[in-house]
């Protein structure tokens, strides 16, 4: 996994630190998921606004028929849903 670097305000780790600490979580999993959080937003507008100038041929579009349910191609049963959140979140 790519590290990156950044500094924060003093107040801000402080606030970090505890919110990971009553979540119990490090902080680097707190500040991943809300940079998850923020930018899948972005990204999903930008795919919305590609999609948007190119949208799916006919011929990619009939690659679905016939297609009724797709199964899981891995476990998630260490998966849980947070309804607040923009995806699942593993168990600890």
């Amino acid at each position: 996994m790519p590290i990156l670097r950044f500094q924060v305000a003093p107040e801000m780790a402080k606030g970090a630190n505890e919110c990971a600490e009553f979540m119990g979580v490090t902080p680097s999993e707190l500040f991943r998921e809300a940079l998850r959080r923020h930018i899948n937003p972005i990204l999903a507008e930008r795919d919305a606004e590609i999609y948007e100038r190119m949208p799916l041929t006919e011929e990619e579009l009939s690659s679905f028929e016939g297609v009724e349910y797709w199964l899981p191609t891995e476990d998630w049963s260490d998966w849980e849903v947070d309804d607040d959140a923009a995806s699942p979140i593993r168990r600890s």
